[in-house]
Order: C-alpha cells, then sequence, then structure tokens
C-alpha cells in the first residue's frame, strides 16, 4: 500500500531561479540558427570538395572559390578546372545554393530577434550573475520619482541597490537614471526576489503605488526573511491604518508620504529660531547630509564597552566620533551624557560623527566584541 502511494505522490517540481529561466530561453532562442548554419555547413563542404574533386585536391583555394560563390562576390575562376564546362555548371548550381541559404538565414535571424532579444537577454543574465555577488544590498521594489530621489541618495552613500519593477516602460526610465542592477519582473514572486540576492541583502524599500501589491511584496519577503533584525522592510501606505497593517504584516516602518511631507515642514515651522541646527539633523535623518551621520551602536552581551564610562572608553580621541545619547534597554533616552556616564549590557549608543569614521568605530567595536566572546570560549 505505502509502495502504490508513493507512486502516485510525484515529487514537487523546484520552481527555477530568473537566471535559469533565461539561460533557457536565450538556449531556445539560439536554437533558431541550428537550421541556417546547417545549410551554410552542408554548402561550404559541398562547395569544398566539389572544387577539390575539378583541381585535383587543392584545398585553400577550393574552399576560397566556395567562399565567394556563396557570398556572390565572384572574384573571377581562381581553381583550376573552374572553367570547364563541369566546373562551371557546378559554380552554378552552388552559386544558387548559396543564395538559398543567404535567404534563409537573414529570415531565420530577423524572426529570432523579434520573437526574443537575445541580446537583451544576455545582459539580463550578466547582470544576474553580478547581482549574485552582491551582499549588504538593499533592494527597492517599484520604481517612481520618489524611488529615483531615494536611488540618489543611496548612490552618494555608495550603497548598492536592486530595482525591481514589472513595468516594461519602467526599462528605459531606469537606463536614462543609469540604474546598474535591475529586474523587469513580478517582485511579489519568490524567483524574482531570490534572485535579487534578498537572502544576501541589508533591506528592502517597497514602493509599488498600491497597498494590496505592496502587502503581496512584503509577506513574501518576510517568509523567506524572517527576522526583522537582519531584515529591515520600508513600505509606503496611504494611511494611518493601511500603515498599521503593513507593520503588522512583516513590515519595520510603514510611511505615508503625505504625512510624512507635513511632518517635515512643520519641523521647520515649530524650530524657526534654530534653523541651522534643525535642517542639519534633518538633512541627516533623510539622508541628504553626505558629511555628518550619526549611528546607532548597540551594546551586546560580551563587548569590552560594558561597564566602563564615556571618558575611559574616549572615542573622540580614539576614533574621532562622539557619543551624542544614549537609549537605554527600556526605551529612556539619556541625552544627558558626561564624561561619567557609565556603559550598560542593552544600551544603544547615538554616536556622531563623519561616516567614515562610523563605519570605522562600528567595525573595530564589533570585532572587539567577538575577540572577546571567543576568547570566553
Amino acid at each position: 500500500m505505502r509502495r502504490r502511494l508513493r507512486k502516485r505522490i510525484k515529487p514537487k517540481k523546484r520552481e527555477l531561479k530568473l537566471i535559469e529561466q533565461y539561460e533557457r530561453r536565450l538556449i531556445e532562442a539560439l536554437k533558431e540558427f541550428r537550421i541556417p548554419l546547417l545549410m551554410l555547413h552542408t554548402a561550404i563542404t559541398v562547395g569544398t570538395l566539389g572544387y577539390m574533386f575539378l583541381s585535383g585536391g587543392d584545398f585553400i583555394n577550393s574552399f576560397y572559390m566556395t567562399i565567394i560563390t556563396i557570398g556572390t562576390i565572384g572574384f573571377g575562376e581562381i581553381v583550376a578546372g573552374s572553367d570547364t564546362l563541369y566546373g562551371r555548371v557546378f559554380t552554378s548550381f552552388l552559386a544558387l545554393m548559396g543564395i538559398g541559404v543567404f535567404t534563409t538565414s537573414v529570415t531565420v535571424i530577423v524572426r529570432v530577434f523579434f520573437k526574443e532579444d537575445i541580446i537583451k537577454l544576455y545582459r539580463a543574465i550578466r547582470m544576474l550573475r553580478e547581482i549574485e555577488e552582491l551582499e549588504g544590498h538593499y533592494i527597492i521594489c517599484g520604481y517612481d520619482k520618489t524611488s529615483a530621489w531615494l536611488a540618489t541618495l543611496l548612490k552618494k552613500r555608495k550603497i548598492e541597490f536592486v530595482v525591481i519593477d514589472s513595468r516594461e516602460e519602467a526599462m528605459k526610465f531606469l537606463q536614462e537614471h543609469n540604474i546598474k542592477y535591475f529586474l523587469i519582473e513580478e517582485p511579489h514572486k519568490r524567483s524574482v526576489l531570490q534572485s535579487a540576492g534578498i537572502k544576501r541583502a541589508r533591506g528592502m524599500i517597497v514602493n509599488l503605488g498600491d497597498d494590496a501589491k505592496n502587502i503581496a511584496v512584503i509577506v513574501t519577503a518576510r517568509l523567506m526573511r524572517p527576522s526583522k533584525e537582519e531584515f529591515y522592510i520600508y513600505s509606503f501606505a496611504s494611511t494611518d491604518g493601511t500603515a498599521d497593517k503593513l507593520e503588522e504584516l512583516g513590515a519595520n516602518r510603514a510611511l505615508v508620504p503625505n504625512k510624512l511631507l507635513a511632518t517635515r515642514l512643520a519641523a521647520y515651522i515649530f524650530h524657526t529660531g534654530s534653523a541651522f541646527i534643525s535642517d542639519l539633523f534633518d538633512r541627516i535623518a533623510f539622508g541628504e547630509e553626505t558629511d555628518i551621520d550619526i549611528l546607532e551602536l548597540k551594546v551586546e552581551p560580551g563587548s569590552p564597552l560594558v561597564g566602563k564610562k564615556l571618558k575611559d572608553i574616549d572615542l573622540r580621541r580614539a576614533l574621532k566620533v562622539t557619543v551624542i545619547a544614549i537609549r537605554k534597554s527600556d526605551g529612556y533616552l539619556d541625552v544627558t551624557v558626561t564624561g561619567e556616564t557609565t556603559v550598560e549590557e542593552g544600551d544603544t549608543l547615538i554616536i556622531f560623527g563623519q561616516p567614515k569614521n562610523l563605519r570605522k568605530a562600528q567595525k573595530i567595536l564589533l570585532e572587539e566584541t567577538h575577540r572577546v566572546l571567543e576568547g570566553e570560549r
């Protein structure tokens, strides 16, 4: 009975990766060239052997005579025996064969290129291979004016990203903006997200202009990358209620564009007396300031910072960055930090400085934490 059930139950077919789908399409397109290539090979073989028979074995001149005859170039009769009655009859038939080969080849090539853009497929395959090498990048689902501004900011920070948009007309828009990596596919498909490198990506921005489509992408992405701490998903929503639903379904943060714009404008109205400082922090928060940035660094268990005072750590002298606040594990934000402030496990240090120094500080402190943990083991 069990054996019968095993026979009836068919194994589920593995979903092909996007690059595999493109490669199959390219192979199928190239198969169309088999007939003209076979005809060309046959014509060259028959012609070369025929002229070799007439000339008594002159291969080079026989091959050359065949090429100029099939190509209808006609530089004259250069092979011995080709100027005889039999030779001219043979040349006539070979020339007619060449015309047939040429006409068939052109017809097939034109049909293949209208049916499937081979160059486009080749470029897509090459792009997918490059995407396979990315790590720590972002995926942008949907490309409009907002996404274009976001792409500009990411480029300034030298952060790699992959754009996914299902609209064919989006390709021209993407190429005009010099977007290096993009997929013209449905972003809610697992195979597409897999090909965009979701397993190695740092996060995703979902901006499809439709709440239902945003939900589909977020749910699929969160199933593939469950941890909100390891993979960040940011999305746009039409209302506050929809934003709450998107966050419940897996988005780390869902933003309502109109509300976000109004909040930013209000910040300028409320801080007119300190325009420079408010504008500076505003530009930092929105990623427009490239010379200065703020970094949140969580103090993990085993970190060498635990139990030390800020004056003893002296990040300003050692790494040229400054701790401007500490967010405690219970959510309390301490903005009155001094040199006597003690760092505790679970704290999140709010560090201010140049982006390159912040990255250096983050790397050094994380490596030091790992070294301490390895030493304890």
